[in-house]
């Protein structure tokens, strides 16, 4: 279950009113900086931090809208600007020119630049250390890297598109988060050209969110892997260590750094090549649902009374509830297409049974056996039925006690 969201909460106080906000939403604010409120009231409202050239504004959450919707607005619209995605601590930006993507950034760590070139080979992870220690709020990592003569001009672009390209596709992985588009004047710095138009990278992460959907299926969270007898490539040692003593999915994705579709393919691969294997399923046994009280010992009783039995329990029930016990009689009344025969001329006790020995008489004349099983029917249609018009007038902690005695008694004459 998703954690309940930060509230904002206006304080009204004479003519003065002020907007209360949890920790969580205050991050990131000054009391420098106001913020310009897009009223919707009483529905809501919209506080943007709202650059001089803002145009307008697109938000939404990702449970009302896909990705692939907040591109379509961007690409039919020709619009530059800037969509920013977030759900919990996660957050995606991309940078838009005229409907092309020309930046983006994540909080991922997988998703840094540094990262990005040593997974390509184009720096050591002793060399990114060493960088990051020279990083000042004026001198960024791609500047350190290219000064000190640890990555080439020439790399350094090169890795930065791959990784907007990879920041975009994995966007469409998201399934929970909300987006906001600020529509603006085309960017004029930190801009890069990627090798595929934004509408065929669209089409890429549809693809790439439909392979991820398959493995999903293939590789639920809850399975189990283990170390196969085949040895791990070169560079995953601390992902074999994870695995060793045996691990959910979800353990080891915790240990693995990659998109999701990167960690699912890298397991579709792992367990083809036999280094990871599936471990089989435990079995769950569901607990038996346990008899009230007073069924208790009747096994004793044949199946007949012991659907009688309930049919008292129910009725006793609605009665010490003060409620009208007359809806276990309007089946009586008017019984269900095919029972009208069986139910003709029974009626309720006093204490919610039937005379039993009635609806056998009614249906009698198919043999004894025959007679049997249309009597257990007729019960339990009436049961069943008395339980469902029961749900709506008693608590539901007895209703479902109930339920599960009736289920008890099913499964008892199976």
């Amino acid at each position: 279950m998703a954690p309940p969201r930060p509230k904002a909460t206006p304080r009204i106080a004479g003519e003065t009113a002020a907007l209360e906000l949890e920790r969580p939403l205050a991050v990131g604010l000054s009391s420098n900086r106001p913020l310009s409120a897009h009223f919707h009231s009483p529905e809501g409202m919209i506080l943007l931090r709202e650059p001089p050239d803002l145009i307008g504004f697109f938000a939404g959450n990702l449970g009302s809208l896909f990705m692939e919707d907040v591109f379509s607005y961007v690409l039919s619209g020709i619009r530059s600007g800037q969509l920013i995605v977030q759900h919990g601590q996660l957050r995606r930006t991309v940078t838009f020119r005229d409907g092309q993507v020309v930046f983006a950034t994540s909080t991922e760590r997988y998703e840094r630049l540094g990262t990005v070139l040593v997974q390509l080979g184009l720096l050591t992870s002793d060399q990114l250390t060493l960088a990051i220690a020279q990083v000042t709020p004026t001198r960024r990592i791609g500047q350190v890297l290219t000064t000190e003569g640890m990555v080439s001009e020439a790399n350094l672009y090169n890795a930065m598109t791959f990784l907007v390209r990879e920041v975009v596709l994995n966007l469409f992985e998201m399934m929970e988060g909300s987006f906001l588009f600020l529509e603006a004047q085309a960017p004029l710095s930190d801009v890069v050209k990627l090798p595929d138009r934004t509408r065929d990278l669209v089409i890429q992460a549809i693809k790439r969110g439909e392979a991820t959907t398959r493995l999903r299926r293939q590789f639920p969270e809850d399975m189990r892997l283990g170390v196969g007898p085949e040895d791990f490539p070169p560079g995953e040692a601390a992902l074999a260590a994870k695995a060793r003593p045996g691990v959910t999915l979800k353990e080891l994705r915790a240990a693995f750094e990659g998109s999701i579709h990167a960690f699912l393919t890298w397991v579709e691969e792992r367990v083809r090549g036999r280094s990871l294997v599936i471990e089989p399923a435990v079995p769950v046994t569901p607990p038996r649902p346990r008899p009230t009280i007073e069924m208790l010992g009747s096994e004793l009783l044949g199946p007949e009374e012991r659907y009688n039995l309930l049919l008292a329990l129910v009725y006793r029930a609605v009665d010490e509830m003060g409620r009208d016990v007359g809806l276990l009689q309007s089946f009586l009344r008017s019984p269900p297409p095919g029972l009208e025969e069986a139910y003709a001329g029974v009626k309720l006790g006093p204490d919610g049974r039937v005379d039993v020995d009635q609806i056998r008489r009614n249906v009698a004349g198919g043999g004894e056996a025959l007679s049997r099983a249309l009597t257990l029917e007729a019960l339990d249609a009436f049961v069943s039925y008395a339980l469902f018009s029961a749900q709506n007038v008693l608590p539901q902690d007895l209703a479902d006690q109930l339920a599960m005695t009736y289920r008890a008694l099913q499964e008892g004459l199976t």
